[in-house]
């Protein structure tokens, strides 16, 4: 028991006690009418006394327990805190840098080949030499893995740490909806970049057409919406970062980051506050959830017809 708690215990005691020696002094008139008053006295003093320790045992007792509890609580949220911190350091701020890095390697590739091309093109056009372009498809596959394994890390974190706030989950519908948006520009624009990029052949040598200008139009035509859509993918993430921070330092510090605020109002932004309707948003208005919606039909459907 804490030092200031001691006259708390003590006054409630003396408060019971005194309470309980009125009451017991007119219970006891009819049956001691012939015991002398210092008799009396005595006996009502002893069993004020054994009232009184009773009394302040019990306060005491419930101080204690009251205590014990707060203390419990306060380790919960103390350890919660140092989770919350450690997941923000070691898993939040590491997943977006990652992210982050693909998306501006892949997207300075698909720039500078296209860049290589249009140089080319004008080389040819002033009759300078210029040099073949550096881009090769290996590359290119292997800067889009990088990028859909990073984008991934977002998702597996959300399902991963539910726990702590099922408003996460929002992250993951937007990062997937991104995703398949990133996938099919990336689609149409891997099937004409591979048809003009150089290729290194096995029994030597590199096999290359020179480009033309209609070329260079149609490769700055297609990749237009691919960096558009990895962009809007980054968007997202730095929503993600933003939204763990608030979630899991913000309170610590009593602060909150604003949410990103886009000049074009076309580009939404991902909160927690706003998860339910971005979620039907995604679900209804995206290629991406329309496509699971038809996936799920159609496994609906199959385990119709083969259920007796």
């Amino acid at each position: 028991m804490k030092p200031e708690d001691r006259p708390v215990v003590i006054g409630l005691g003396a408060v019971a006690a005194g309470f309980f020696s009125i009451a017991l002094a007119e219970l006891l008139k009819p049956a001691v009418s012939g015991v002398s008053p210092a008799i009396l006295a005595a006996i009502i003093g002893s069993l004020t006394t054994v009232v009184t320790g009773v009394v302040g045992l019990g306060v005491l007792i419930w101080r204690l327990r009251k205590e014990a509890q707060l203390a419990i609580d306060e380790n919960k949220s103390s350890e919660a805190m140092k989770l919350k911190l450690k997941i923000y350091e070691e898993e939040v701020v590491k997943v977006v840098d990652r992210l982050e890095d693909a998306q501006a390697s892949l997207s300075a590739f698909i720039q500078t080949f296209a860049t290589e091309l249009d140089t080319r093109v004008q080389g040819i056009r002033a009759g300078v030499p210029a040099s073949m372009p550096a881009a090769r498809v290996p590359v290119l596959i292997d800067l889009k893995t990088a990028f859909d394994r990073a984008a991934t890390e977002i998702v597996s974190f959300t399902e991963r740490w539910l726990v702590i706030d099922p408003r996460f989950e929002i992250f993951r519908s937007a990062i997937n909806a991104a995703s398949h948006d990133v996938n099919a520009s990336y689609g149409a624009y891997f099937n004409l970049a591979i048809s003009r990029m150089p290729m290194e052949l096995s029994a030597g040598g590199i096999h290359w057409h020179q480009p033309t200008a209609t070329d260079v139009q149609t490769i700055n035509a297609i990749s237009a919406p691919l960096r558009d859509r990895l962009s809007t993918l980054i968007a997202y993430a730095s929503d993600f970062q933003n939204e763990m921070q608030n979630a899991l330092v913000g309170p610590l510090f009593g602060n909150a980051v604003p949410a990103r605020k886009p000049i074009d109002p076309r580009y939404i932004v991902i909160t927690l506050k706003d998860h339910a309707s971005l979620a039907r948003r995604f679900e209804d208005n995206t290629d991406w959830g329309r496509a699971k919606k038809q996936a799920e039909d159609e496994v609906r459907e199959r385990l119709t017809r083969a259920s007796p």
